[in-house]
């Protein structure tokens, strides 16, 4: 994680006011211009975060397992200058000169204001392209859509901690803390683990935030709502949450999502194996 200092901090929130603005005013003008009511001028040109980790599957039973290198391409949108409700996503990624694809669909949480798509790419190609497509949808006729690439990356099984390609920026510098425990009594007590996150800032203008805790286990279902709350004085958060019988060493995907009054929702995502 990159520590920000709080002047970077506001340059960035600055930049990103009035690039929303200067996005929002040009879909006006073009619709005005066009004769089009410019109540459905909401479109929400807002790229999504992209983030690539490199982990391991393991597939089989018994002496027969296999272990499988793969890509965990998280994609996260943000709902900016259009009401979150209403709407419909569809993310489509592809990696050209081959056979593999993923597609989802979605819809913004009308809370948080962000949508966030999973997929797991097995035995990803060594110099190949991502490409990922998304078209988003509201009932009153809005519409946006775009396509965007990057790199692949390049996981194998002799190199499974190759260096992730980040969302940008990292909105909050973090650490995850760990601590083993029980539940219920013995004989019937069951392993469990209570994670704390802690998501630090660089300025008190980013207190009172709200901040959304959700986790994912590979393999599980989607994103588990973990904790909810704001930010303190300073401007930080913790939060914990508790996993009973989790997988043990399996790896645990931590989002965080802030959102401000302006309104924008900040991502920030964290990979940490399960210590207990």
């Amino acid at each position: 994680m990159t520590w920000r200092t709080s002047r970077t901090w506001q340059t960035w929130r600055t930049w990103r006011t009035w690039r929303a603005l200067i996005a929002s005013l040009a879909v006006l003008v073009g619709l005005t211009a066009a004769g089009t009511s410019p109540a459905f001028a909401g479109i929400d040109a807002r790229d999504p975060h992209i983030d690539q980790h490199c982990g391991t599957d393991t597939i089989g039973s018994g002496t027969t397992t296999i272990a499988v290198p793969v890509d965990r391409l998280s994609v996260n949108l943000e709902a900016i200058g259009h009401d979150p409700a209403g709407s419909k996503i569809t993310v489509v990624y592809t990696i050209p000169g081959t056979s593999k694809y993923g597609t989802l669909f979605g819809q913004y949480d009308p809370v948080r204001g962000n949508a966030t798509f999973n997929y797991t790419i097995d035995y990803p190609p060594a110099d190949s392209t991502l490409s990922i497509s998304f078209e988003i949808a509201w009932t009153d006729g809005t519409y946006y859509s775009n396509t965007l690439t990057q790199p692949l990356l390049h996981c194998t099984r002799d190199n499974p901690s190759e260096a992730d390609k980040r969302w940008w920026p990292d909105f909050a510098p973090t650490t995850v803390f760990q601590q083993c425990t029980t539940v219920g009594k013995w004989p019937f007590s069951v392993r469990a683990v209570d994670v704390t996150v802690h998501r630090s800032h660089d300025g008190p203008g980013l207190a009172g935030m709200q901040v959304w805790t959700d986790y994912w286990i590979p393999g599980k279902k989607g994103y588990t709502s973990g904790a909810s709350g704001v930010t303190d004085p300073t401007g930080d958060a913790w939060q914990t949450f508790r996993l009973v019988a989790p997988p043990t060493g399996a790896e645990l995907d931590i989002l965080s999502s802030y959102r401000d009054s302006y309104p924008f929702t900040y991502p920030v995502h964290t990979w940490v194996p399960i210590a207990c």
